[in-house]
């Protein structure tokens, strides 16, 4: 799939004051879909659009000039804004959306593992190693191994150990992330190279730490990143000639399957490299989804001075393309690395309660700071020990500063207290949510037990309190490899609650916490666009806003539930020009 070339990144050539005249003039419409007769670069007519327009929900064609919207409305009213050199695209009855916004995911951190290999959650240990060994001998230059989407728990309790890696890659070094990003497997290679042995100390006690032997030496499965950041950074994962090799591929993947904007959640790997990387591209006006980035945090040492430097990254990386502007704050892990911070203790293994790996006290002076200047809040919240903090922490900071413009985010949500529930409405919290992880949790169940299996993932008891729901991928932390990227993926299994396709499959509890077509499509475009303050540029289609567009091959109004992930998208358009074609 290749995104037109010449095309990919031009910008409009409207200047700013001409651009400031368009949204006045519709500003002072009234509501009225025309903005000015003039002759449209490019329409698209003989469609179902669906605008996000609450005062015109639908229409069948769109007039754009230069990066923005002209006009929405008929086919006979786009007429008038049709001229000899307006390239004119005839839907043939497809359904035009706003871009899917992706409110969650790692650009940067998917750059250097996109040529690792790929492992899945369902894997067995033998599998594993087969599939990791097999990939070594293929690529004898690779120094070190990389891999992405092991399940620590296929190996038990204990994890998986340095010896077991041994087996695939005995030769030189290997670092194996798991498939949520919050731990990695070594080999003994990577520990020698690194140093890393007995006498070397966890980096924070219980929260960011090494597995280890009864006599202290570590086994090779490093708990959150603290434990495993600074190893990822001395085998040199973020190598600048596989970033580079990686952006070509994969940018162009975004916009194939509709994405045209993101919230990068954290750029982790590189001591900075990855912003380096990324600021280079928007500069040379190579990448073609706007991205807005963020400062992540998830240790204590990088509280005292976390709003300092995300204002240093705002200063470096603030455009039109790459906006780096979000203070992220990772308050836990995840339940299947048993780091999710929970209000009660693990039932396996029993007792096991994982601390915040940020302490509470600090973390919500930082985020108190943040809301006295503006600054939008994104938290990583799994347990319901995690998401319980989060809203304390956005309560004292609204106490604190009753009319702060900042905007809060919780992420993820996994696992919700049912007395938590009302307060996201109640304290204008958005959540964030990624549905591809939708799928019947039978770690959770065993984890946690069937009462809190029930308190997962409640978005339609959210929504109904008035928070805004937003839908993302978290990529590249999927279960299901490249379709957890895909929106039509996440949007069914938003509706369905099982996986993409399969009726049959048990429904992850509670059933009645599935949502709707229309509350889904908005958590990807209208709601997304306000979590990332850009709604009044994206998130509609609307006169006045920028020509952001994704249309598919199929309505999904029409279809059954189940054969959403099944749509195909045909055309991709960012600032009003075609970033991606079908074949």
């Amino acid at each position: 799939m290749q995104a037109d070339k010449g095309s990919f990144f031009q910008r409009a050539a409207l200047g700013h004051a001409t651009r400031a005249a368009i949204i006045a003039a519709a500003l002072t419409l009234a509501g009225a879909q025309v903005i000015a007769a003039e002759v449209a670069d490019r329409v698209l007519h003989g469609g179902k659009v669906y605008t996000l327009n609450s005062d015109a929900p639908w229409a069948e064609a769109v007039a754009i000039r230069g990066d923005r919207i002209l006009y929405v409305g008929d086919n006979a009213g786009v007429a008038a804004f049709t001229g000899p050199g307006t390239d004119t695209v005839d839907l043939g009855g497809r359904l035009v959306l706003p871009g899917f916004i992706d409110s969650h995911m790692h650009i940067g951190s998917t750059l250097p593992y996109l040529e690792a290999v790929g492992l899945s959650p369902d894997m067995a240990p033998a599998e594993l190693i087969e599939t990791i060994r097999a990939h070594a001998e293929a690529n004898p230059e690779l120094d070190p191994v990389l891999g992405f989407g092991f399940l620590g728990a296929a190996f038990g309790p204990q994890g998986p150990t340095a010896e077991d890696l041994d087996r695939a890659v005995p030769d030189r070094p290997a670092i194996i992330i798991d498939e949520g990003g919050h731990s990695a497997w070594i080999n003994t290679a990577a520990m020698e190279k690194v140093g890393l042995d007995a006498d070397s100390e966890d980096p924070i006690p219980g929260a960011h730490y090494y597995k280890r032997y009864p006599d202290g030496r570590p086994t090779g499965w490093l708990i959150e990143g603290e434990a495993f950041g600074w190893v990822s950074d001395a085998l040199g994962v973020a190598a600048s000639d596989a970033l580079a090799r990686a952006a070509e591929q994969f940018l162009p993947t975004l916009s194939a399957m509709g994405i045209t904007a993101a919230f990068d959640a954290g750029m982790i790997e590189g001591g900075g490299r990855l912003f380096d990387f990324m600021g280079g591209l928007a500069a040379e006006d190579r990448i073609p989804l706007r991205i807005v980035g963020s400062h992540y945090v998830n240790s204590p040492r990088q509280l005292p001075t976390a709003i300092d430097d995300l204002a240093a990254l705002q200063a470096r990386f603030h455009g039109e393309f790459f906006d780096v502007r979000v203070l992220k704050l990772s308050l836990d892990g995840t339940v299947e690395a048993q780091t999710a911070y929970t209000l009660e203790p693990y039932l396996q293994p029993p007792g096991h309660r994982a601390e915040p790996l940020i302490p509470i006290g600090p973390t919500s002076e930082v985020a108190t700071e943040a809301a006295a200047r503006g600054i939008d809040i994104h938290m990583h919240a799994i347990g319901d020990g995690a998401v319980r903090m989060a809203l304390d922490m956005v309560a004292t900071a609204r106490a604190a500063h009753p009319q702060t413009s900042s905007r809060f985010t919780i992420c993820h949500a996994q696992v919700v207290n049912p007395a938590d529930v009302p307060r996201f409405g109640e304290l204008g919290v958005v959540v964030q949510s990624t549905p591809t992880w939708y799928a019947y949790d039978e770690i959770a169940l065993a984890y946690l037990g069937e009462e809190r299996l029930g308190h997962l993932y409640p978005l339609r008891s959210i929504a109904e309190g008035g928070a805004k729901v937003t839908l993302g991928s978290d990529y590249p932390a999927s279960w299901i490899g490249l379709n957890g990227l895909d929106p039509l993926y996440n949007i069914e299994m938003a509706l369905t609650r099982q996986p993409a396709g399969d009726a049959d499959y048990p429904v992850q509890p509670p059933e009645d916490e599935r949502i709707t077509l229309t509350r889904a499509i908005r958590g990807y475009t209208l709601d997304a666009a306000w979590q990332l303050r850009l709604e009044d540029e994206i998130g509609s289609i609307e006169p006045g806003k920028q020509a952001d567009l994704v249309v598919l091959n199929r309505n999904l109004f029409d279809l059954d539930p189940y054969a959403i992930h099944e749509t195909d998208v045909v055309m991709t358009l960012v600032d009003g020009e075609v970033v991606y074609r079908a074949p």
